[in-house]
């Protein structure tokens, strides 16, 4: 598809940089436009280059990337871009790169070079690939590919499961230990019932965690949920996420409006952040306590759902970082697997929603979820 678009490329552009256009048939010049047009909208830098070398063409990311100006005049070509730059010089692969054209050569290994946007400086991974375009054409594309969002997430994804096999090894251990006990001739009977469910606790614990890791593995470095996506009244959703509370049913308050909302939703991660979200506020708050799960209009366009408990409250300092993976706040002994809120958030983000916590005076956490509404011409599936 790249080279056939290339090459389409090269073929109008050598119509379109004729003194008299008219001569050459509209079609032509209207294949060629749309052909740079297409380049221009590639996420790639690409450069063109003929046969000796120089310089045919360069897409509107590659100029990002070597901090050129916008073309002045669009009907020039893109060799002219270049010969403005500097006149005469001939626009080859080193002069385009200078100081890292051997890089071309490590082709599939990603060059780090240091990259100045309207942030100020930032170090960037930068991927060459190039290509010969087919016969009868005589040339080169040269792609240059930002790999840094993509090498950040495997470095975040390669820093999640070492701290994920560091958080096993303790209960496997103990699970060592427990067994070890039972192995002892000396060790009293009356003691083997509490091992046996000390076990089917860490094991359980175990379980939990990998199950975790599994669906943040699929939502937030996959991309994919269930892909159950429907349109659903979030009332019914919230009284929906209640059923897996049975026991502690009667801790959950349930505010809910008179009055539908509508939205496009992925239903079973959804499920699984509300649940997330009511286990995480159980878990912070006495057993005598209530905790709200409420439903509201927040800003135009969107619903706010609110987790609220009774609890010690979230520190300001935390709000933030109690959504990164396996954080733990200081002086809580709270079992659970450290990344029911980082899945809470990865799901919540899947639907083009936001969450954080919210300033709750008094006491307690008040978690806040929010989702896109559907248009109210949509409310009805």
């Amino acid at each position: 598809m790249l080279l056939t678009l290339f090459t389409s490329f090269l073929m109008g552009q050598r119509l379109f940089n004729q003194a008299s256009v008219p001569k050459w048939p509209r079609l032509t010049y209207e294949r060629s436009h749309c052909s740079e047009q297409m380049l221009d909208a590639l996420p790639d830098a690409i450069a063109m280059f003929d046969s000796s070398g120089m310089l045919q063409g360069c897409n509107r990311t590659m100029r990002n990337l070597l901090g050129m100006p916008e073309l002045v005049n669009h009907t020039n070509d893109f060799l002219d871009f270049f010969q403005r730059l500097e006149n005469g010089l001939q626009a080859d692969l080193a002069y385009l790169l200078p100081g890292i054209s051997q890089a071309i050569y490590r082709a599939h290994h990603p060059f780090y070079c240091m990259h100045r946007d309207g942030e100020g400086e930032r170090r960037r991974a930068l991927e060459f690939h190039s290509y010969a375009a087919p016969a009868p054409a005589t040339a080169t594309l040269l792609m240059i590919r930002d790999v840094s969002a993509q090498m950040q997430k495997e470095r975040d994804r390669a820093d999640c499961f070492a701290v994920a096999a560091h958080e096993i090894r303790s209960p496997l251990a103990a699970i060592s230990g427990y067994i070890e006990l039972l192995q002892l001739e000396s060790t009293p009977s009356a003691w083997a019932g509490k091992i046996y469910m000390k076990l089917r606790e860490k094991v359980r614990g175990v379980d939990v965690l990998l199950d975790d890791l599994t669906r943040l593995n699929r939502i937030e470095y996959e991309g994919v949920g269930s892909r159950e996506w429907r349109t659903a009244d979030l009332r019914a959703v919230l009284r929906l996420s209640l059923r897996s509370f049975n026991e502690q049913r009667h801790r959950i308050c349930l505010d809910l409006p008179s009055h539908s909302m509508w939205a496009r939703v992925d239903v079973v991660p959804l499920l699984v952040a509300l649940r997330n979200a009511l286990e995480n506020a159980l878990k912070y708050s006495a057993a005598d306590t209530v905790v709200t799960l409420r439903l509201q209009p927040g800003q135009t366009g969107w619903a706010c759902i609110d987790v609220l408990d009774q609890g010690p409250g979230i520190d300001p300092l935390y709000k933030d970082k109690v959504f990164d993976k396996f954080y733990r706040l200081p002086g809580q002994q709270v079992q659970g697997s450290g990344l029911g809120l980082s899945i809470l958030r990865s799901i919540v983000q899947h639907h083009g929603g936001r969450v954080y916590f919210k300033d709750h005076p008094g006491a307690g956490a008040h978690l806040v979820m929010e989702l896109v509404l559907l248009p109210s011409a949509s409310y009805i599936p």
